[in-house]
């Protein structure tokens, strides 16, 4: 998985490209500084032959044939480099001799020559020059230039290698460039992740990182602080709302209640819909604290190991009745056990307003499954109804406070809180939730990280 990642990712790709791109301008600029270095090669030889071909014509002019033999040019150390050969009119040799091999009489045609050699050099590589003498012979003059080819043949074996190693030694050095960055980019992702779930104390770590990437994860921090103390400062003012209005609509709803046994029987419905309301208004203020006690992690202490099964079973008991009324009928499958480490009243209380919906939003007749399994050391709990369900675009928003679907209002009672406890139950224990379509319905499913039975 992180090699994929690595060579996937866009520093790796960068670094190949730049050196591939690299090695290719590098060798195209050591080709022009050799094709440099050939001209002035040949252009220096061919200087030489026809100094040594002036010398030798004039050695014969003064001396003959005779002379161009005693003045033929010395060999070297690197095997002979100078040839000569004197013909008649008709092509006879009169002197001297000349190797077999191909010759060229221009320095371009010996720049072809180079290039397209194969490896093995065989035979005499020879630049010609000849002169037509007074006395109707000709005279040729050659330079070995066999030590080019040779050089040429190193020079490009090295520009090859060169690059192929250059290439392969670039994409490692990418390889454990990218291998780093995706090292901190999932770090990051994961911290990011963690945050998106609610968890907003989560900070980027540091990761040793220095320079831009430092600078970066230290602003982004400094944001996180500003963003927490503000989410804080608006929480602690919605709860301090709920608290401190709770105590007054107790003490309302209770001077109703008492007022209810006293008024003529015409005030009575309208009493009893005011303790209603009041109700109503203490449910909302109570959700609203249980919300906020949940998602400050006050619970943690509560956790301990309880069976997910009989929580579900409890629950479906308790709203079969409510279910029957509406002939619904309620199919499961359940493991058994379903160890989990949590709060049992939280968990009870979450699934119990999954499946409040579902009944509330399922029309008579229909049918809610609830079927729990195990997925990759999870437990996974799925409850599809055949109700109305939920528009796409409206499944992500479902889990704000007192958000509520459009085509819901004024049919269903509620107060937008439901589903919103149940998110902050399910971040308690590091849970996810996914909402799908049930083709017809909703499918709710709920993810959990399970624990050993031992």
């Amino acid at each position: 998985m992180i090699l994929h990642k690595t060579f996937a990712s866009i520093t790796f790709r960068f670094m190949f490209y730049y050196v591939a791109c690299l090695s290719v301008a590098v060798t195209i600029l050591l080709g022009m500084l050799f094709a440099s270095f050939s001209y002035r090669y040949f252009r220096d030889a061919d200087q030489l032959v026809d100094m040594e071909l002036n010398r030798l014509a004039e050695l014969y002019q003064h001396g003959g044939a005779s002379a161009l033999a005693a003045g033929e040019p010395l060999d070297t150390s690197a095997g002979k480099q100078f040839y000569y050969q004197l013909s008649d009119a008709r092509g006879n040799r009169l002197a001297g001799e000349l190797p077999a091999g191909p010759g060229y009489s221009n320095w371009l045609d010996w720049e072809y020559a180079v290039i397209f050699q194969s490896w093995e050099v065989t035979g005499e590589q020879l630049i010609l020059q000849s002169r037509a003498l007074d006395d109707g012979n000709t005279l040729t003059v050659a330079r070995n230039y066999r030590d080019m080819i040779l050089i040429e043949r190193v020079i490009g074996s090295v520009l090859l290698r060169s690059m192929l190693v250059t290439i392969v030694l670039g994409a490692i050095g990418g390889a454990v460039v990218a291998a780093r960055s995706v090292r901190h980019v999932d770090v990051v992702n994961r911290a990011v992740t963690r945050l998106m779930s609610g968890d907003f104390s989560e900070r980027l770590p540091g990761l040793n990182a220095q320079g831009d990437f430092r600078e970066l994860v230290e602003n982004f921090n400094r944001m996180l602080d500003r963003i927490q103390t503000l989410m804080e400062g608006l929480r602690q003012v919605s709860d301090n709302i709920a608290h401190d209005l709770r105590t007054p609509l107790t003490r309302l709803r209770n001077h109703l209640a008492n007022l209810q046994g006293s008024v003529d029987e015409a005030s009575q419905d309208t009493v009893q819909a005011l303790l209603d309301e009041a109700d109503s208004l203490l449910a909302t203020f109570n959700a609203l604290l249980r919300i906020a006690q949940v998602e400050s992690g006050q619970r943690l202490s509560g956790f301990t190991e309880v069976d997910l099964r009989v929580i579900l079973h409890d629950v479906i008991e308790l709203y079969e009745p409510l279910a029957a009324d509406k002939n619904i009928t309620i199919a499961t499958q359940l493991l058994s056990p379903m160890p989990l480490s949590g709060d049992r009243d939280l968990l009870f209380q979450a699934f119990a307003n999954v499946l409040d919906n579902a009944i509330k939003y399922t029309p008579e007749g229909g049918s809610i499954q609830v079927r729990a399994c195990a997925e990759q050391e999870l437990w996974r709990v799925d409850v599809a109804d055949t109700g109305v369900g939920i528009a796409p675009g409206d499944r992500g928003k479902v889990f704000r406070r007192f958000f509520r679907v459009e085509a819901s209002r004024g049919r269903q009672p509620g107060n937008g809180l439901g589903l919103s406890l149940v998110h902050a139950v399910v971040n308690l224990h590091h849970g996810t939730i996914e909402l799908a379509d049930n083709q017809p319905g909703l499918r709710f499913s709920v993810r959990l990280p399970f624990v050993s039975a031992a």
